[in-house]
């Protein structure tokens, strides 16, 4: 089967929309006796509806931040000082950077004459505020602000950002992901979680929000028709609840969504759907494992349950296509930092059965190993997780699964009440600062188990390192090192890497791409605004 690739059309000309999210966003606001907008396929600014879900309320600090959703839609209000299109990281509030030779010190000139959605005039003012009020009132998606030292104006455009240390990913995961907000708005906001002020929602992005209904989680943005990147080629963005996309695509009730089962795209495609899929693919399933756990703290433990699954049947059978095994190394073989000399772990029941039997867990008469009982807890009903529990029965391992509900699941990773998790991250795509943050206790993402570290120091050590390494060859080393340690110490195991699909009619728009890198931290979706800007030239 093959899938078209949409040809990339200039530097900041391309690409688009989808994922979910999860936070505290207990209002809404709808616009009265209005639908959302139903597309036009004659008019020359089409309308886009695509199938999501409700990602909670798009300020900064009210989104959801469990899935890319949140983040996403609040990137279509706000913007950053760079964004990223087809090739990588590109200038955005930033017209242009420099940087200090010992690398510790970026000066922005930033782009002139532009406005925030209510008129006012955007200045260096706001820059410098926002960091200063994201350090009190942290963003909730990723962007290690910790790394800053300070942030100065240095003139009426331009801005200074001195770090503590050097930092690789500072562009792409740090200014090109943390918005930049109002300072007449905010500096008013003692609670920015709560506030829901229709100013809550004033950004510089190619968009406003029209409405957006809490109950429906559907929105209704409108184009910019002032912004100052270029012209806005559609007359307003809607995000749909649909329960089935693909009935809602064949229904004509959405026009663009996204999927991770090939089998679908695959149809879809016979009828006439275009296709696009993630490259690289940029998600994963895993399994965390508990390292306070009696048993599974010895890693013997945890490579003999790696090679009792067979990853790649798994993936065939959930997601279709051409299974990805999970890389024993974490980062995904589709990657440009992916270090081919890791550890596979590919399906052995014999070596999982010797490496058990050398651990002292013995079969009783019905071929049940006694002393070791494990649980694995899941938020949600899970394919995987059946299938780990046949696999696993395979060698005399009964497995337990616990379904429980989002709340409890996040509480058990964050207070360590848990043998094993399965859970799914995207961003895997992007930059390998991510297996710092992951294993050093610093994730944003609760599904991470967020504030858990990897106690091993010759790892905690190199991680540190790659950080500040600013030559991406002797940075790719040191992430391969850390990929080696990963995947003989296996303290998560990826099941599989699971590309996204993105289905679009392509006679109602024809401008989606693939973000160099994921959009922001490594996102492999389409829900790029630049797709939307015919920038100037």
């Amino acid at each position: 089967m093959r899938f078209r690739k949409t040809s990339y059309l200039a530097l900041l000309l391309t690409a688009f929309i989808l994922l979910s999210g999860c936070s505290s966003s207990n209002t809404s606001t709808p616009i009265e006796n209005e639908k959302a907008p139903q597309t036009s396929t004659a008019e020359a600014q089409p309308s886009i509806r695509i199938g999501w879900q409700d990602s909670g309320y798009p300020s900064p600090f009210a989104f959801k931040p469990s899935g890319p959703g949140g983040y996403l839609r609040n990137s279509f209000l706000f913007d950053t000082l760079t964004w990223k299109d087809g090739t990588g990281v590109i200038p955005w509030l930033a017209a242009s950077w420099k940087v200090s030779e010992d690398g510790l010190r970026y000066t922005f000139t930033l782009e002139q004459d532009v406005k925030w959605h209510d008129g006012t005039a955007f200045s260096a003012d706001d820059v410098v505020f926002t960091f200063e009020y994201f350090k009190t009132h942290p963003f909730p998606w990723t962007g290690d602000i910790s790394q800053i030292k300070s942030v100065s104006k240095t003139g009426d455009s331009t801005v200074e950002f001195q770090l503590n240390n050097k930092y690789a990913p500072f562009l792409s995961d740090l200014v090109g992901i943390v918005p930049i907000i109002p300072k007449h708005v905010w500096e008013k906001v003692s609670e920015p979680i709560s506030y829901r002020d229709p100013s809550a929602l004033v950004g510089t992005g190619p968009f406003t929000l029209k409405q957006y209904d809490e109950k429906s989680g559907q929105y209704w943005f409108s184009a910019n028709d002032n912004y100052f990147k270029g012209s806005v080629n559609v007359k307003d963005v809607a995000y749909m609840d649909a329960k089935n996309k693909v009935l809602s695509l064949q229904k004509n009730e959405i026009n663009a969504a996204s999927t991770l089962n090939y089998r679908e795209a695959e149809q879809l495609q016979k009828e006439g759907f275009h296709v696009m899929k993630s490259e690289p693919a940029g998600s994963a399933v895993r399994v965390v494992f508990n390292h306070s756990h009696q048993q599974l703290k010895d890693k013997r433990l945890r490579q003999a349950l790696a090679y009792a699954l067979d990853r790649t049947e798994m993936a065939s059978k959930i997601v279709g296509g051409t299974p990805i095994p999970g890389s024993g190394g974490i980062i995904p073989p589709d990657s440009p930092w992916y270090n081919d000399k890791v550890k596979t772990y590919e399906y052995n029941t014999a070596k999982a059965e010797q490496m058990l039997d050398e651990l002292g867990y013995r079969k009783d008469g019905n071929g049940v190993r006694q002393d070791l009982k494990l649980s694995l807890i899941v938020s949600s009903t899970s394919k995987e997780a059946q299938m780990m529990k046949e696999m696993l029965k395979k060698v005399g391992i009964e497995l337990n699964i616990q379904q429980v509900d989002g709340a409890t699941f996040t509480s058990a990773m964050g207070e360590n009440k848990y043998d094993m998790a399965l859970t799914g991250h995207i961003g895997l795509s992007g930059d390998p600062d991510f297996l710092r943050l992951w294993f050093l206790g610093k994730a944003s993402n609760s599904f991470a188990a967020r504030g858990s570290l990897f106690d091993h120091q010759q790892f905690q050590q190199l991680a540190q390192e790659q950080l500040q390494e600013l030559d991406t060859e002797k940075r790719k080393e040191i992430v391969g090192e850390m990929q080696m340690i990963l995947s003989e110490e296996l303290p998560t195991l990826v099941l599989y890497h699971r590309p996204f699909y993105f289905l679009y009619k392509a006679a109602e728009f024809d401008r989606w791409f693939n973000t160099y890198g994921g959009i922001a931290d490594g996102i492999p979706l389409w829900d790029n605004k630049a797709a939307f800007i015919d920038a100037k030239k």
